[in-house]
C-alpha cells in the first residue's frame, strides 16, 4: 500500500473517527489484493475513432463491455471471501463460506456477478445473493470491490490519452457510468468521480450532472453540522444528490474512494431530504 494512501486515511480518520472501522477494511480489502496481476488487452482505437466518440459525447467503452479481466477479478473476490470467513462464526459467516464455495466449484458463478454489476442488472445480482444467503448489498459492495485492479489498470491505460478538458458531460469519459463523488479543486473548479472506474474530470458547478439542469433555484446544497468542506449538493428537477469535498477546507488531497466511504451518513441525510 502506497505511503499516501496510508496517510489518506489516517487523516480523514483523525477528523471523521467513525469512519475507522470502514476506512481499515477497506485497506485491509486493498491489501489482499495487491499483489494479484490482472491483463489489460490493447485499448486504444484508431485516433479519428476516438476523436469521433468524443465529438459525440460516447465514452471509449460501453459499461457492460469494458474488457475487465474477470479471472483477476475472481481471484480478488475468493481472497476477500476467504478472509471474512476467518472471523468469528455467525450467521453471514455462513453466507459468506457458501459464497467462496459457489466461487470455487463454479468457474462461472463469480464471472456472471461481475457481468451483472457491469450491466446494472440488479434483479440478477439479488439472484445470486439469495443463492448463497447473502445481503444483496453486501455481495455488490464485495464483488465490485474485487474489480479495482483490474478497473485501475483500465484507467490507467486510458487515462493520460483523454482530453478530459473537452468532455462536459455527467458522465465518465471511460466507461460511460455516473459520477457518485465529485470535488472542488484549490481554484473552485468542480470535478466529477465515476463510481464505477474512478475516472474524474472536469465539470460546470452550476450544472447537475444527472439531468443538466441549470436553473439556480432547483439547485442547492447542504452540509452535515459541524463539518466544514463537505457538501450534498442536490437538483429538485431529478431528486439526484452528488456528495462533495471542497479541498480548499482541507491540507491534504485524498482520493475520492475513501472520501465516499468516510462520507456515507451525508448519503443517509440527502435520502431524508427526499433525493435518491
Amino acid at each position: 500500500m502506497s505511503p499516501h494512501l496510508q496517510d489518506a486515511i489516517n487523516y480523514i480518520v483523525r477528523q471523521r473517527p467513525f469512519s475507522k472501522d470502514i476506512l481499515h477494511s477497506y485497506k485491509t480489502f486493498l491489501q489482499l489484493m495487491e499483489d494479484i496481476p490482472v491483463t489489460v488487452p490493447e485499448v486504444w482505437e484508431k485516433e479519428s475513432l476516438r476523436r469521433l466518440k468524443k465529438d459525440e459525447g460516447f465514452p471509449l467503452f460501453s459499461r457492460e463491455n469494458l474488457p475487465v479481466d474477470f479471472g483477476g477479478a475472481t481471484r480478488a473476490l475468493s481472497r476477500i471471501m476467504e478472509h471474512l470467513c476467518q472471523d468469528k462464526k455467525t450467521q453471514e459467516t455462513e453466507a459468506l463460506q457458501a459464497c467462496l464455495k459457489k466461487i470455487n466449484e463454479d468457474k462461472d458463478w463469480a464471472k456472471s456477478v461481475f457481468s451483472a454489476i457491469l450491466n446494472k442488472d440488479h434483479p440478477a445480482i439479488n439472484k445470486k445473493a439469495k443463492e448463497v444467503g447473502l445481503q444483496t448489498e453486501r455481495l455488490y459492495f464485495l464483488a465490485k470491490l474485487s474489480l479495482k485492479p483490474s478497473l485501475d489498470a483500465i484507467r490507467s491505460a486510458c487515462s493520460s490519452n483523454l482530453d478530459k478538458q473537452a468532455w462536459d458531460y455527467g458522465y465518465c469519459p471511460i466507461c460511460g457510468s455516473e459520477p457518485n463523488m465529485g470535488y472542488l479543486d484549490k481554484k473552485g473548479k468542480r470535478h466529477l468521480h465515476c463510481e464505477l472506474c474512478g475516472e474524474e474530470w472536469t465539470y460546470p458547478r452550476l450544472n447537475c450532472p444527472f439531468c443538466k439542469n441549470e436553473d439556480q433555484q432547483a439547485l442547492g446544497y447542504f452540509h452535515s453540522e459541524g463539518e466544514q468542506g463537505l457538501r450534498v449538493y442536490f437538483c429538485r428537477v431529478c431528486k439526484r444528490y452528488i456528495k462533495t469535498v471542497d479541498r480548499r477546507e482541507f491540507e491534504l488531497e485524498t482520493p475520492m474512494d475513501l472520501e465516499y466511504l468516510a462520507t456515507l451518513h451525508l448519503d443517509i441525510l440527502a435520502e431524508k431530504e427526499g433525493f435518491e
